[in-house]
């Protein structure tokens, strides 16, 4: 598959063109990649990777940041290629073209890329990605989203970053009353323990029930400013979003969602940092947008 590095300033990022146009790889040159990724997947050929289609439900799990469209239970509700997902409550798996599409490169130099992918006639959307590592070692991702349609389509732009789930992070919170933990994913886990304290929502993975050998769940959270911070070695990684009026937001979503995967075993543990922009009904050729920024920093100031 296509690898593409960028670098300025002594940090480097990695995108895998062929499976969403994804960010695998992040840190400063010569140190360990903060993005929870598996780069055996990186090598796979043509006929090993998923192929997108309408009827393609499989999953795999390269991880590393990707967008996603929300809500999750709308992911197959604004189509009629599938009939079957049409009608069924599992929302599950999200939209192929928009995981494991193809991208192509529209404009690249040393630091900066910009992709687009494939359209999807799942969602109706076709995405444009632009990523660039600034002087001061930044990394600033943009994502825009235009419906191909002859109708309209609604949906919000879903930015997913994984790292470790044993990792230690935080999000600004005013209280307690600011979070929701949803259920565990499946009957047989149990629920992923966390701590609202000193302003900081974190989940506390190294805490968990040791009676169920999984822990999972999705904290809710009505962060008091859009930034999430996790722990990645022996630095920080920040992620700074656009803050927007909850009025803006889809009411299944929070600006900010964790989502936290916990085994005993650290190689099997994940944890989603998530961000949700507005909610919008797109007309016929009509755009849509959001952004983050990345940095790797000593503390979480």
């Amino acid at each position: 598959m296509s690898l593409i590095r960028i670098e300025n300033a002594g940090v480097e990022a990695q995108i895998l063109l062929e499976v969403g146009g994804r960010i695998v790889s992040f840190n400063r040159v010569g140190k360990p990649n903060v993005l929870e990724s598996d780069p055996y997947l990186w090598n796979e050929t043509a006929e090993q990777r998923l192929k997108p289609s309408p009827s393609m439900l499989d999953f795999r799990g390269y991880n590393g940041h990707e967008v996603w469209v929300g809500p999750q239970s709308q992911w197959w509700k604004q189509q009629t290629l599938n009939a079957e997902k049409i009608d069924s409550d599992l929302f599950w798996p999200p939209d192929p073209y928009v995981s494991f599409g193809s991208y192509r490169v529209e404009k690249q130099t040393a630091d900066m890329l910009e992709i687009l992918g494939e359209p999807s006639p799942i969602s109706g959307l076709q995405m444009r990605k632009k990523m660039k590592i600034e002087d001061d070692g930044s990394l600033f991702f943009q994502v825009e989203a235009t419906n191909i349609r002859k109708e309209p389509v609604s949906w919000d732009l879903w930015l997913i970053t994984r790292v470790n789930g044993h990792n230690e992070n935080y999000v600004p919170v005013r209280s307690s009353a600011d979070v929701f933990l949803g259920e565990p994913s499946h009957p047989w886990q149990g629920r992923p323990t966390y701590k609202v304290e000193n302003g900081f929502f974190s989940f506390t993975p190294l805490v968990n029930d040791h009676t169920y050998e999984e822990c999972t769940g999705k904290a809710y959270v009505k962060a008091s400013e859009p930034v999430i911070y996790a722990h990645c070695g022996d630095e920080w990684l920040k992620l700074e979003f656009e803050h927007h009026n909850p009025a803006e937001l889809h009411p299944e979503q929070t600006e900010i969602e964790l989502y936290n995967f916990v085994h005993a075993d650290r190689e099997k543990s994940l944890l989603e940092l998530e961000y949700h922009a507005p909610y919008k009904c797109l007309q016929p050729g009509d755009t849509m947008e959001t952004w983050s920024r990345w940095r790797l920093q000593k503390n979480i100031k």
